[in-house]
């Protein structure tokens, strides 16, 4: 049943390129072939084919290329790439590794074929870059959709946009192990005058504080905002950039107190800690357990 698919994808896929090519003929009509290739896309997608469906949507991208229909061609490349990634994704469920991974790059190449019709600010570009980077995280390619959403956060303008973005870069730079780049993320965005709703900062500040007790940074070169934090925290110090309650804002400092003077304790005050910390800020605790008993 897949060879006879194939056969009559190639047979299709073949017979409409060649119109294309009979210019000595007549002139092609690119309008027609397009809508041909739509079509035999549509048809693979039923079909449950994402490769094929991918690289017919090409065919149709390059038929509006032709045109000078720089938003079409744009269009068609987005269906190509989100086809592509479809079938990565399958083979991926299979536990099938793919070394050339010939259909991941190739929806990185169609996404990036689109990215290059669009104005550098559009929020259609970051849309995009915004795509690309969530699609390489489900495939579990970090530090590649690293890359993608620090090219989003360039190309936002929107504060809210900016804001998700700057989150998604400190999270996934804390699962690469990153700590250094994600602290200095968190004081860049801490430190602005963007507002930033009381259970985001909630959540950034307790990262904050658990990345200072993992990176150690030297007092000549913590910043401002971030000895403030600690000496606030430590001082029981009421603040609008401490949005803890009660226990959080015990339970915090507790972990302050014995990551530098008893470390040995760490292990029992991180355990009654966890509830109050998200799945990521427990493993950071569990890293600076084992960091601390080195």
């Amino acid at each position: 049943m897949a060879t006879d698919l194939s056969a009559s994808f190639n047979e299709q896929y073949i017979n409409i390129n060649t119109k294309l090519k009979k210019r000595f003929m007549r002139k092609p009509n690119i309008t027609e072939a397009a809508n041909e290739f739509l079509a035999l896309a549509i048809q693979c997608e039923h079909s449950e084919q994402p490769a094929f469906a991918g690289q017919t949507y090409v065919g149709a991208a390059k038929c509006e290329a032709s045109i000078g229909n720089s938003l079409g061609e744009a269009e068609h490349y987005i269906s190509a790439a989100r086809q592509f990634m479809k079938a990565e994704k399958k083979l991926a469920a299979l536990k099938f590794h793919s070394p050339d991974r010939e259909n991941l790059e190739a929806a990185i190449g169609c996404y990036t074929q689109a990215l290059s019709k669009y104005p550098e600010k559009s929020p259609i570009r970051t849309s995009i870059l915004l795509e690309l980077a969530e699609e390489l995280v489900s495939l579990d390619l970090k530090s590649e959709a690293l890359v993608y959403y620090e090219q989003a956060l360039e190309t936002a303008t929107n504060g809210v946009v900016n804001l998700m973005c700057s989150r998604k870069i400190i999270n996934l730079l804390i699962d690469c192990r990153k700590y250094e780049y994600a602290l200095e993320m968190a004081n860049k965005i801490c430190e602005s005058n963007t507002h930033i709703p009381e259970g985001v900062l909630t959540e950034l500040q307790v990262s904050r504080v658990l990345l200072a007790l993992l990176v150690e940074p030297a007092e000549e070169i913590r910043s401002d905002s971030l000895k403030q934090l600690l000496d606030d925290l430590l001082n029981d110090e009421d603040s609008t950039a401490l949005p803890f309650n009660m226990d959080l804002r015990l339970k915090l400092q507790s972990i302050v107190i014995s990551s530098s003077m008893d470390p040995q304790s760490l292990v029992s005050v991180v355990a009654s800690s966890k509830p109050y910390f998200t799945m990521q800020q427990r493993e950071l605790l569990e890293t600076l357990i084992l960091e601390k008993q080195t």
